[in-house]
């Protein structure tokens, strides 16, 4: 448990590690604010329900930072606003209402993968010392002042969850109630970014992208297959017409280099000697697949 008196208005996109985490800090957390989901179609009402549970004022954010959300903040009169996952950007007439200012708590090392798509760029450039930061929020996307910062090696192969648990449960957290906790003393830095980023935009990628995203043959197998291993619980990018039954998900396994005997098309699905697999130009790696 921490000691803080700050009154802390979250914004998030469900009940997530960082947010009943904070919770169990002892961080005094006076109202939730959800924010829609990327993909519309995915709100989950866990977290209005558990906010229900525990007599949190919760908001769900459906038509941006309207009169409507200002009147809403505006009423529980925050010391601060922190931010774990949200899919558009807060803007002036929110920032300036909590007197602490607004934070965030971004899974990578500002200024790198500045955007809402941080995790799939990662894994795209094969990025294996990612990390985290903790910043001040201000118009622009993901350019406020620094206040912790901390780099991890994660392995090849780590997934999406273990990315995750890497980054924000294990030590995002950790620097966040830092944050916090040296905000209310007045004594948090601010260091300035530079103002261009060293990576791309953390853009979302839209399923017309995905049949040209990997280049099967002159990747190295391992870039493909760290990439596969993080994205496999949605980049659709294999053709699946060897296969006779529809594939609802899959699941990347091992990769092997070799060399070729008989010709393979790249990035197809094959069925052999009791695995399935798919052949790049180093190599083959095996999966699991799940039929509906």
């Amino acid at each position: 448990m921490i000691e803080s008196n700050l009154k802390v208005v979250f914004i998030t996109m469900g009940v997530t590690n960082v947010f009943t985490s904070l919770l169990e800090a002892g961080i005094q957390i006076i109202g939730v604010i959800e924010s829609r989901s990327k993909n519309a179609t995915n709100r989950s009402l866990s977290l209005q329900s558990f906010c229900q549970e525990s007599s949190i004022p919760y908001y769900y954010m459906d038509n941006g930072c309207d009169e409507l959300l200002e009147s809403w903040v505006r009423e529980l009169e925050p010391d601060l606003i922190v931010i774990n996952s949200m899919s558009e950007l807060l803007k002036k007439n929110i920032l300036d209402i909590p007197n602490k200012g607004c934070i965030n708590l971004h899974p990578t090392l500002l200024p790198k993968y500045r955007g809402g798509y941080p995790f799939f760029w990662t894994f795209y450039d094969m990025d294996l010392n990612p990390g985290i930061t903790v910043h001040y929020i201000d118009e622009g996307e993901d350019t406020g002042d620094i206040i912790y910062q901390e780099s991890y090696p994660i392995p090849l192969g780590c997934t999406e969850e273990q990315l995750i648990d890497i980054l924000e449960t294990q030590n995002g957290v950790r620097l966040l109630l830092q944050a916090i906790t040296d905000i209310e003393k007045d004594s948090a830095p601010r260091i300035k970014q530079t103002k261009d980023s060293p990576t791309v935009r953390a853009r979302k990628i839209s399923p017309n992208e995905f049949p040209t995203i990997i280049d099967w043959e002159k990747w190295e197998i391992e870039r493909i297959w760290h990439l596969l291993r993080g994205t496999q619980n949605w980049l659709d990018v294999f053709d699946f017409t060897e296969i006779p039954q529809y594939v609802s998900k899959w699941r990347i396994q091992d990769y092997t280099k070799e060399e070729f005997s008989t010709p393979v098309e790249f990035g197809k699905v094959y069925s052999k000697d009791d695995e399935y697999l798919v052949y790049c130009g180093q190599g083959k790696i095996t999966m699991e697949l799940i039929f509906e």
